[in-house]
C-alpha cells in the first residue's frame, strides 16, 4: 500500500474513542466552537454572507448555526465556517498553524440532514470524527510547516478541507476515503495575504464547503483514484518542502487534540498576538503609560518568523489590527479594553498610531538549553529618562500550558448565548454526546432555540 492508503486504513480502523481525557478535550473544543460562532451572530460580514445565501436559495436541509434557519449542506458549511472564524475568536493548533474546529465542526454539522427523520448518528462517533480530523490536520501541518505557512499559505484553508473531509468520511463510514483525500487535496487554496479582510474568515467556510462537496461528488459516482501523497506530484511535494517528515508511527500517540492541544482565545485577534497582549497588560499594571514619556519599545520574538501571522506593522484599521503586534500592544499600554469593537473596520485613533510608531520588532534564536518554552516574546519599554521596563511571556493565557478552567469556558459561552438556561442546556447536551445522545438529537434540540 502507498502512504495515503496506509493513512486511510488507520483512520477507517480507528475505534470510537472512550479515553476520558481525549473526550474532555473534544467537548471543550465543541463548547468553544459554539461560543465563537454565537458571539458572531450580529457580525456585519456574517449578515452579508447570510443575505447572499438567502438570495441564492436551494433545498433547506442543514443548520445555519444560531440562525433558526436551514440551507443546503454546502451553504451551511460555508456560512458556519465563516461565522465560527469571523471574529478570530476560535481555537487554534500549533502544529496546524491555523484554526481546526471552525472548519471541521462546521462541515460535520452541515453534513446532518434535518429535513428527514433522524438517522441516530452516534454522538461518540461524532466526537471521534472531530478528533480524527484534528489529528489529520495536525499531521499534515507538522509535515509541511513552517515552510508552508511562511511561504504565504493560510493553513486553515489548505489543510482544513482535507481534515474535514476525513472527519465526514469517518462519521458515515464512507468506502472511498483514499479518493476523498485526493479530491479534497486538489481543492486546497487560501493565501495569508487576505488576513485583515473578511476573506480570511471565508477561507474557513470554503474549506468546510470543499469537504461537503468532496463527499457528495464521490457519493454521486465521480472518482479520484490517485495517491494524494505521491512523492513527486502529491500534496506534500507541492505545498511543503518534502514528505520525509510524515510518519504514521506516532498516530494518536498521543492524540494531537491532547498534545500539543488546542489554544482557546479570550480576545478577537490572532493568537500569535496573545504573547504581546499578556505582556502589555502586565506592564500596564506596573505603570500607567504616557506616550510622550516613552522613547522606544522593542518587541522581541523568538524564534525568528514566529510573528509571521502578524503581517501589519502599521495597520490603519482595527480589522487589520487583529494581525498587528504593534496595535495590540498599543491598546494594552494605553489601557484600552481588548473588546470586539477595537477590531472593527474603523480607522485607528491618532494616539494609538503615535505609540505604534515608537515600536520596532527584533528577533532572537531560541536557546535550546533554556528550560522554558521554545517560543516566547519579550517587550521592553525604554523611557526618555533612561529607565526600562520589560516583560517576557512564554505561555499566554488560553494556551495548552496555561489553559482556561471549565468555568472560564462556560463564561465564554454564556457571553455568546446571553441566557443562563440556554447556556447550561447546551453545555449539558454537549456532554451527553459522549454518553449516548445522538448527533441528530443534539441538533434537533438546539437549532430552533439558539
Amino acid at each position: 500500500m502507498n502512504l495515503a492508503q496506509q493513512l486511510a486504513q488507520i483512520i477507517e480502523q480507528t475505534p470510537v474513542i472512550s479515553d476520558r481525557i481525549v473526550i474532555r478535550r473534544a467537548i471543550a473544543g465543541v463548547t468553544d466552537y459554539f461560543a465563537s460562532s454565537l458571539q458572531a451572530h450580529n457580525d456585519a460580514d456574517a449578515q452579508k454572507l447570510l443575505a447572499w445565501l438567502t438570495d441564492e436559495g436551494g433545498h433547506q436541509r442543514a443548520w445555519l448555526v444560531g440562525r433558526k434557519q436551514l440551507a443546503t449542506a454546502r451553504q451551511a458549511a460555508l456560512f458556519n465556517g465563516f461565522q465560527a472564524h469571523c471574529l478570530d475568536y476560535d481555537d487554534v493548533h500549533a502544529d496546524v498553524r491555523g484554526h481546526p474546529s471552525a472548519v471541521i465542526l462546521s462541515a460535520l454539522f452541515a453534513s446532518v440532514r434535518l429535513d428527514k427523520p433522524p438517522t441516530n448518528i452516534d454522538g461518540r462517533r461524532f466526537l471521534t470524527a472531530y478528533v480524527i480530523g484534528i489529528e489529520v490536520m495536525a499531521l499534515l501541518g507538522k509535515s509541511v510547516n513552517p515552510y508552508h505557512y511562511e511561504k504565504g499559505w493560510h493553513a486553515t484553508a489548505t489543510l482544513g478541507g482535507i481534515a474535514a473531509t476525513v472527519a465526514i468520511c469517518y462519521l458515515y463510514q464512507e468506502p472511498f476515503l483514499t479518493e476523498a483525500f485526493a479530491l479534497a487535496a486538489t481543492q486546497a487554496a487560501g493565501m495569508r495575504l487576505l488576513m485583515g479582510t473578511p476573506i480570511k474568515f471565508l477561507h474557513a467556510g470554503l474549506a468546510a464547503q470543499q469537504a461537503l462537496q468532496t463527499v457528495e461528488w464521490l457519493r454521486a459516482g465521480l472518482t479520484a483514484d490517485q495517491n494524494f501523497l505521491d512523492e513527486n506530484l502529491g500534496f506534500l511535494a507541492i505545498y511543503g518542502q518534502n514528505n520525509d517528515q510524515l510518519t504514521l508511527q506516532q498516530w494518536a500517540k498521543p492524540w494531537k487534540i491532547v498534545e500539543p492541544g488546542l489554544w482557546f482565545k479570550t480576545y478577537s485577534y490572532c493568537s500569535a498576538a496573545a504573547y504581546i497582549a499578556d505582556a502589555g497588560q502586565l506592564l500596564y499594571q506596573q505603570q500607567k503609560f504616557k506616550p510622550d514619556n516613552i522613547a522606544n519599545i522593542t518587541l522581541c520574538f523568538a524564534p525568528p518568523k514566529s510573528d509571521a501571522a502578524l503581517i501589519y506593522q502599521s495597520p490603519t484599521t482595527g480589522e487589520q489590527g487583529r494581525f498587528s503586534a504593534e496595535y495590540i500592544l498599543a491598546l494594552t499600554l494605553l489601557g484600552y479594553p481588548l473588546d470586539f469593537e477595537r477590531f472593527s473596520p474603523e480607522p485607528i485613533a491618532d494616539n494609538i498610531v503615535s505609540l505604534m510608531q515608537k515600536m520596532q520588532r527584533h528577533y532572537q534564536t531560541v536557546n535550546t538549553c533554556h528550560k522554558s518554552s521554545n517560543r516566547y516574546v519579550v517587550v521592553e519599554i525604554e523611557f526618555l529618562c533612561g529607565n526600562k521596563l520589560s516583560q517576557r511571556i512564554d505561555f499566554p493565557k488560553g494556551s495548552p500550558q496555561n489553559p482556561y478552567t471549565n468555568e472560564q469556558m462556560r463564561l465564554k459561552l454564556l457571553q455568546a448565548v446571553g441566557d443562563e438556561q440556554k447556556t447550561d442546556n447546551l453545555l449539558a447536551d454537549i456532554e451527553q454526546l459522549a454518553n449516548g445522545l445522538s448527533l441528530d438529537q443534539f441538533l434537533q434540540r438546539h437549532w430552533l432555540t439558539l
